[in-house]
């Protein structure tokens, strides 16, 4: 068995690093009090890494590994083993990664390790479960039509990156769905799930060297290669701002969205903050003006979006359809207001509630080890919890004044709406 190479990096006296010869990279949280272990297993895959043919390929690949692997042949078998000690397990596709994770007690993280080593090294691909799965997708796809919120955000991707992986629905379309052939699935297995573009990362009651020593028990004999690419973000082309899907919904369902900062911007501290003060919580400027002052909304919130070369941040509202006009100006008006009355006040509530949040999630085994692989697999570093406070304590006003008024940019702002409208209902919005 070979040996991690050493020596060993400690963040501070909580988080451990480890890097096989092959190139995969160990990270674990010790968390002595908890009576749980998250074992996260992260991978360079997702969306940006895809052709415009072959579009939903990591999200379908996701799907397949649960199907069955060499030491558990059957989907069944995998499920039996985790629920048996009361664990559980489940996966997700993004953008720029695909994660595999294992919740269970503490005393179970060797034998979940075994399990997730396993549908990430040797993964069965039955052509018939595939067949099988390719049906239970297009069932997923099929649901976002029935999800107006959903349908909006996809939309507003399309209409900020327009023709490209950034742009697409992470889950692709039933259209290339039904198309997606059992060799394009391997052959994307086989060109992104290599040890470099892998980070494992376990969190609770564990011990940084017997992990160590488990991970590279089942994957460090697997072959270093180096990973496929992701697909830069291209240049805005001049087709329109905003792009109206027609359905007979209810409601309104509104995505404002604004060019932001690729991840690990010097600056994405003041950005969080930011973002939090305008449409995070029942006390965001948003929440308060539209909802609680106007009664014009049920829901209204805002998000960053940050990717290896670009980023966003994105108002979403659900409104009557004939106030969506207003509701668009009013958060316009809100992104702005902000820029230019933030006080000490507000900025001190935004940084309590951010630490906050931060603070409540590092009691979570799952929680933490999501901190430390993403980091890690994204950044190729990680910034300690007890850093990351520092750096929101030091975010000043005219540091939220000057991000804001880099991210507002009406001339570059989308809107995507889906409701029983067309677009000129939206005419003298200035988009």
């Amino acid at each position: 068995m070979k040996k991690a190479k050493q020596p060993l990096e400690t963040f501070d006296q909580t988080y451990k690093r480890s890097v096989l010869p092959n190139g995969l990279r160990i990270i674990t949280g010790s968390m002595p009090e908890a009576r749980s272990a998250t074992i996260s297993m992260y991978v360079g895959a997702g969306s940006r890494y895809e052709e415009d043919d072959e579009a939903g390929l990591s999200h379908f690949l996701e799907h397949m590994l649960f199907k069955g692997a060499s030491r558990r042949p059957t989907a069944r078998d995998i499920s039996l083993e985790i629920d048996s000690f009361g664990g559980n397990h489940n996966a997700a596709t993004d953008r720029e990664l695909t994660v595999y994770y294992a919740r269970v007690p503490w005393w179970a993280a060797n034998t979940s390790i075994d399990i997730l080593s396993d549908m990430i090294d040797a993964p069965i691909m039955d052509p018939k479960e595939l067949e099988k799965e390719r049906l239970v997708i297009l069932e997923e796809l099929a649901g976002i039509e029935d999800s107006p919120p959903d349908i909006a955000a996809i939309l507003s991707d399309e209409t900020l990156w327009p023709g490209q992986p950034l742009g697409r629905n992470i889950g692709g379309t039933p259209e290339i769905c039904r198309k997606l052939s059992h060799q394009s699935v391997c052959d994307y297995f086989s060109s992104q799930y290599v040890p470099e573009n892998i980070v494992v990362s376990v969190a609770g009651r564990v011990e940084h060297e017997s992990i160590v020593e488990e991970i590279d028990r089942w994957l460090g004999e697997k072959k270093a290669q180096e990973p496929a690419p992701y697909r830069p973000v291209e240049p805005r082309n001049s087709t329109p701002r905003i792009q109206i899907h027609e359905k007979d919904s209810e409601q309104a369902h509104l995505c404002i969205a604004f060019p932001g900062f690729p991840r690990g911007n010097q600056d994405r501290y003041s950005a969080s903050l930011f973002n939090s003060l305008l449409g995070e919580g029942m006390s965001s400027r948003l929440f308060l003006e539209l909802r609680e002052e106007r009664a014009l909304v049920y829901d209204v919130h805002s998000w960053l979006g940050e990717y290896k070369d670009t980023g966003s941040i994105t108002i979403y509202a659900g409104c009557e359809p004939e106030s969506a006009n207003l509701v668009a100006q009013l958060c316009l008006e809100e992104f702005e207001k902000l820029i230019n009355s933030i006080d000490d006040e507000e900025l001190t509530k935004g940084k309590q509630m951010v630490k906050g949040h931060i603070l409540l999630s590092s009691e979570d085994s799952r929680s933490v080890s999501s901190w430390l692989g993403a980091q890690e697999l994204l950044l190729g570093e990680i910034t300690s919890i007890e850093d990351t406070l520092k750096k929101i304590d030091m975010v000043t006003v005219d540091d939220i004044k000057k991000i804001g008024e880099r991210l507002f940019q009406p001339n570059k702002a989308t809107l995507a709406a889906v409701g029983p409208f067309t677009k000129d209902i939206f005419k003298n919005l200035g988009l």
